[in-house]
């Protein structure tokens, strides 16, 4: 219970009157003191424990609250102060007295205070066209508020109950005009004359003990008058309110630690007893609960399992069961018997397992089955495949794949037996072949169990160069080669090469700036590369000979970018360049010249013409996956292109050897396979795509990252490379996809 001034009120307007409070504590005493011009009547539920009238009314009401009253109707039709009080130490009224006068001073009756009294007196003044905010009061009482309106000056006051025997109440300085009507003051005294306190609880004890709670109860007090409450305490401070039962749970407990636990009794009068106590350890419970009966599948498809159990027994109690795949844990404990483990290989055997968890973490011995997910229903083999070779590229195209037990997700294609790309439309072309290759290509459909059919393939043939080489290296600009005839009968000999064979300048920074979000660091980083290739040119005719200085300024506009391609005995590199400066073309005669060219290429990597593609999904009844790629080269930080599909919560790209993270920030949410985020290492850009209906265009998504290390590239060697994240309920039978294209790179 509370001991409080719930409301006071002022109001000049005509009623009824409305008084609003916070809702009191069940079992206390509501005093509503009243001071007004007229008289009302008592509103239901109340009870009127004073009337005094002088020239206007003062009022006591009170009421045993029931926890529900939020409000009071007074129906006075005219001005109104008031102030309600809520006491836990005002159970019976016991006296009351008021008195009146036409001057400054207002003595009320006598009253007799009885014997072993405690609680408390309420007191209000009404004096028409005097001033009561200077008011004083006797017997221990206190003005705590005053308001004022035309012919009616209010004040009000509490305190303690005086000392048993003969009182007299006073109000004083009501500053009264001469002639002025009179005014009146009330007192009522509530209380309770019960000096004894019950008894002690008997016969305290416990009735269960565990881990992290201790049952205890107790046999009934006594009281003169009667016990009204039981308080509980541990460790010396009380427990909530006080209660009627006669037993109570301490939860929230810590095993193996002790704990003072004690009850006492309270009356009506508020008398409390002494309290008993007895001391109890938390008992340290070592003992888990017995393995789960009669583990067993109810589902089985071509990509999940259901299974249940019956529930396990504890010498406390279960507090939940844990769900294991070839001993594997299936995320946290859950309550329910029965679990669902999905994204698994089709036609596969598991092992199953259950086990069961107490409070204290005690687990069971696993109760284990085998079981299959459903064998076939996998796509079939993309038909109709056709391949048209061109220059250096492989064109392919087929129809769709039929689909098997689940839709058709997107096709894988290979060239030679290694992975080269997947998509989802119905043709790709392979690109940056050698002229002259013969190459098996192959196409399968994959589905969204991540089940691939059979491939259909096709060995094609990409037509020789229109160009015979004279020497090695073999230099390409365009349509333009070096050491080689071209198709127009033109003999280009490179005389000289500075810049590509050589290694580019390193750039020493003055200090490691990897703290710098997309930074780089020292080691490893070099400058722009800049190459400079000359020598001559031998045509058969003047004709062809100023053809071909024209073709060699139009290799590279002065705005324009190329690829430089570079072929030596067993490996072909290139770089992405631009003009540097004017081609220099000096004729030796009418059919030869000297010629000289500069390109730039900002990225000083020199890449191998193929480039590695990995994909990674998350393993079977798993939240994380990974691939190994495998780079060559001595560039120490190699580029790629990622490009991670949903749906994934919270995703992370990890390269263990590095132990370096992409993290995104908490909350980041890929709800399906339409949306993803494309980041490329060597830019540092990041995009996020999204379906068109939401957004027509990829949009910035840098800021979706909350960790983008600057030294996250793959390194020459093995790179595992790591997805984990949550799983996006309603999407489990789907695992999110990173995509990884590398290119190996020198330096």
């Amino acid at each position: 219970m509370t001991n409080r001034i719930a409301k006071t009120y002022s109001s000049t307007s005509p009623g009824p009157h409305t008084i609003t409070f916070t809702a009191a504590t069940p079992g206390a005493r509501l005093v509503l003191v009243v001071s007004c011009w007229s008289s009302f009547e008592t509103p239901a539920g109340w009870i009127e424990d004073y009337h005094a009238i002088g020239y206007n009314h003062v009022f006591v009401l009170s009421k045993i609250a029931t926890g529900d009253e939020t409000s009071v109707v007074l129906d006075e039709n005219s001005r109104l102060h008031a102030v309600l009080y809520e006491r836990d130490d005002c159970p019976s009224f016991l006296f009351r007295t008021a008195g009146t006068s036409a001057t400054a001073s207002i003595s009320a009756f006598s009253v007799t205070v009885p014997a072993n009294a405690t609680g408390r007196v309420f007191g209000a003044v009404n004096a028409p066209n005097g001033v009561a905010s200077s008011s004083t009061w006797n017997q221990g009482l206190a003005r705590h508020f005053t308001a004022d309106a035309a012919q009616s000056n209010s004040a009000f006051a509490h305190g303690a109950m005086p000392a048993a025997g003969a009182r007299t109440y006073t109000v004083n300085n009501l500053s009264m005009a001469a002639g002025t009507n009179e005014a009146v003051a009330a007192f009522v005294g509530y209380g309770t004359t019960d000096a004894a306190a019950p008894s002690p609880p008997g016969m305290l004890r416990t009735t269960s003990i565990t881990g992290s709670a201790i049952s205890v109860e107790w046999d009934p007090a006594t009281d003169d008058v009667g016990v009204t409450g039981y308080g509980i305490y541990r460790d010396g401070s009380k427990q909530g309110q006080d209660q009627t039962g006669l037993s109570y749970t301490y939860a929230g407990l810590t095993t193996g630690q002790t704990y003072v636990l004690g009850v006492d009794a309270r009356d009506a009068a508020g008398n409390r007893s002494v309290v008993a106590q007895i001391s109890v350890v938390a008992e340290i419970d070592v003992t888990p609960p017995m393995a789960p009966p009669a583990v067993r599948t109810i589902e089985v498809s071509h990509t999940s399992i259901s299974v249940e159990w019956d529930a396990s027994t504890d010498n406390v109690g279960v507090a939940g069961y844990g769900v294991f795949v070839g001993g594997v844990r299936q995320g946290p404990d859950q309550a329910e018997r029965v679990y669902t483990i999905t994204r698994l290989a089709r036609g596969t055997a598991y092992t199953i397992g259950v086990d069961a968890a107490d409070a204290m973490n005690n687990r069971s011995a696993a109760t284990t089955i085998e079981a299959s997910t459903l064998a076939g229903g996998d796509p079939s083999a993309p038909p109709g495949l056709t391949a048209t070779a061109g220059t250096e590229q492989i064109a392919l195209a087929w129809r769709a794949s039929e689909a098997g037990a689940l839709r058709i997700a997107r096709y894988e294609v290979l060239l030679d037996g290694r992975p080269e790309a997947s998509t989802t439309q119905l043709g790709y072309v392979v690109e940056n072949l050698d002229a002259g290759g013969v190459h098996e290509v192959a196409v399968r459909a994959v589905d969204a169990g991540l089940a691939r059919g059979p491939e259909a393939s096709v060995t094609v043939t990409v037509p020789v160069g229109d160009w015979m080489p004279t020497g090695s290296p073999l230099y390409r600009l365009g349509d333009w080669v070096g050491n080689a005839r071209d198709a127009h009968g033109v003999t280009w000999t490179v005389a000289q090469e500075q810049g590509w064979s050589s290694s580019a300048q390193p750039i020493t920074l003055g200090s490691d700036a990897d703290h710098t979000d997309g930074g780089f660091d020292g080691p490893g980083r070099y400058g722009t590369r800049l190459i400079t290739l000359s020598g001559t040119a031998l045509a058969d005719s003047r004709v062809a000979m100023l053809a071909a200085q024209e073709r060699l300024t139009g290799a590279l506009s002065a705005s324009g970018n190329g690829v430089l391609r570079v072929t030596e005995a067993h490996l072909t590199r290139q770089a992405r360049v631009r003009l540097e400066d004017t081609v220099e073309v000096t004729d030796r005669g009418s059919l030869a010249f000297d010629w000289s060219l500069m390109v730039k290429a900002s990225d000083p990597r020199r890449y191998a013409r193929r480039r590695l593609h990995a994909e990674v999904t998350f393993e079977p009844a798993q939240t994380s996956g990974a691939a190994i790629v495998t780079m060559s080269g001595d560039y120490p930080t190699i580029p790629a292109k990622l490009l991670l599909f949903g749906p994934v919560i919270d995703p992370v790209i990890r390269v263990e050897e590095l132990a370096l993270e992409i993290r995104t920030k908490p909350g980041t949410v890929l709800p399906d396979a339409r949306y993803a985020l494309d980041i490329d290492l060597a830019t540092r850009e990041v995009w996020a795509l999204v379906p068109p209906d939401v957004w027509p265009e990829p949009r910035p998504g840098r800021t979706m990252l909350a960790r983008f290390p600057s030294r996250f590239f793959l390194a020459p060697g093995p790179n595992t490379i790591r997805l984990s994240g949550g799983l996006v309920a309603g999407q489990e039978e789907t695992s999110p996809r990173l995509v990884i294209d590398a290119t190996d790179a020198w330096i």
